[in-house]
């Protein structure tokens, strides 16, 4: 009866090609993924990592997988293991933005500041306004200013090279999706971007156009594009989509064996470099700036925790607090709020204080109604608690999931969050807008306000922060 069972098994798993025994693999991926996602957002980066490490034996250089495990490796400390992570994203997706903020992060980590720059000026390069890039860039020329040092050299391979699209392939997509120009015509201009390794594609056999039809969104990509209406990046993804779909046959003169003994070349060069890094680093005794000071703010916070908080106060009914004092100019009632502005732990990376002055300007610039009549308010400051009708500070401590801020309505306390857990599960600071729109909002129930279900309105009760410094933001 054994034998006969071990038979049969043997005949089933005869019976599975590799085809389909890889075909139930890949279909476990997206499962096996979220539940690593739900790992990460937990602060559960070990759980997390070995699942990302199972996914990627399954599906090697998956991109969102190895962000999401530089991510966690670099959260847990182990910046040289998430450079390797982000560096694979590179060798494959150049322009990933993600990836070259990630790069210089992690050579900020490791102390190699210069290198960590030309990562930040590349994502700078393409994405101009991203916060998060112009906080790290900000960073990293404040330390370089500081302390000057000789960058470790590097292996010419490593070097990131600029990938430019000509104007005359934009011109060509320009003319594709207008139908002045045929098919060949515009593949020529791909082949181009492959030839010079702007693109890079698994190589197919030969080059043209199949007779599948174009998906218009493809086309409409292709004008956009040449007009400046979408990325470099959101218009190559429709070149993807047609080489990988089969509707672009592009010829590539390397093989796929070639590219990979190629990039594992490269790879070798990038962890003798890293290598050299931390070695150099040691011996200088090089000073090390964090990039993202998330978690030295928290620990500041922490450290005396009674004085950067008001949570009993917050606790207590606002009637204890003396009400603003009225008067009448040129029959507009003017309400006196008088407000005391908690200290703040030294050395915090973000100005919050200078932009609470715009929150107050923008509520002293509001016309308001009070029993049928005009009011405005104003705001002085005092540095006397009691005589305060508003305390205001900024904390860490947790108010509450999804709470962003509490206050009091007409007089009392503001408490704003500067930054939570959501992001990627460790701490993180919001950025300054957020911040400020936040506060903005709390100081409206200051002044006697309460929610508004407008959109638009700055009482409406939800808003998503941005963060300062985290790279899913």
């Amino acid at each position: 009866m054994k034998k006969s069972i071990i038979l049969m098994l043997m005949i089933i798993m005869a019976a599975l090609s590799p085809s389909q025994i890889y075909s139930q693999e890949t279909s476990d991926v997206p499962e096996m993924f979220q539940k690593a996602n739900e790992h990460f957002v937990k602060a559960e980066y070990n759980q997390a990592v070995k699942i990302y490490d199972d996914i990627l034996e399954i599906v090697p250089d998956n991109v969102s997988t190895l962000k999401m495990k530089g991510i966690a490796l670099s959260n847990m400390g182990f910046h040289e293991k998430s450079l390797k992570q982000f560096y694979k994203i590179i060798q494959k997706e150049p322009d990933n933005v993600i990836a070259l903020t990630a790069m210089g992060v992690g050579f900020g980590y490791l102390g190699e500041y210069h290198e960590a720059k030309q990562y930040f000026k590349r994502a700078l390069e393409i994405d101009p306004d991203n916060t998060v890039i112009k906080n790290y860039n900000g960073y990293v020329d404040s330390v370089i200013a500081k302390y000057p040092y000789t960058p470790t050299e590097k292996p010419e391979p490593v070097i990131i090279k600029p990938a430019t699209i000509p104007l005359w392939v934009k011109s060509n997509a320009k003319w594709w999706a207008d139908g002045g120009i045929e098919d060949s015509d515009f593949v020529t201009g791909i082949q181009f971007l492959i030839d010079s390794k702007i693109m890079q594609i698994n190589p197919p056999q030969s080059i043209g156009m199949s007779s599948q039809s174009i998906p218009d969104w493809v086309k409409n990509n292709a004008g956009w594009w040449a007009d400046g209406l979408i990325s470099d990046q959101d218009f190559l993804s429709g070149i993807y989509f047609m080489i990988q779909n089969g509707i672009m046959i592009i010829n590539i003169e390397k093989s796929f064996e070639e590219i990979e003994k190629e990039r594992s070349a490269d790879f070798w060069l990038f962890e003798r470099y890293l290598s050299a890094v931390s070695k150099n680093v040691a011996n200088e005794k090089r000073y090390i700036e964090f990039p993202n000071p998330s978690f030295d703010v928290i620990k500041k916070f922490l450290r005396d925790y009674l004085i950067w908080n008001f949570n009993e106060e917050a606790a207590k009914a606002a009637a204890k607090f003396p009400d603003p004092a009225y008067e009448i100019v040129n029959g507009t009632n003017i309400i006196h709020y008088k407000i005391y502005v908690n200290e703040q732990p030294s050395g915090l990376p973000l100005d919050h204080v200078s932009t609470f002055e715009n929150s107050l300007h923008f509520w002293q610039a509001q016309d308001f109604n009070v029993n049928n009549q005009k009011a405005k308010v104003d705001f002085s400051y005092t540095n006397m608690k009691h005589e305060a009708n508003v305390w205001v500070t900024w904390v860490v401590r947790d108010l509450g999931e999804g709470v962003l801020g509490h206050a009091h309505i007409g007089k009392g306390v503001v408490e704003v969050a500067l930054g939570d857990y959501s992001c990627d599960g460790s701490f993180q600071l919001y950025d300054v807008k957020s911040v400020e729109t936040i506060m903005t909002h709390e100081l409206g129930h200051s002044v006697g306000l309460t929610h508004d279900n407008e959109p638009n309105s700055i009482m409406f009760p939800n808003f998503n922060p941005s963060y300062a410094y985290c790279l899913l933001n």
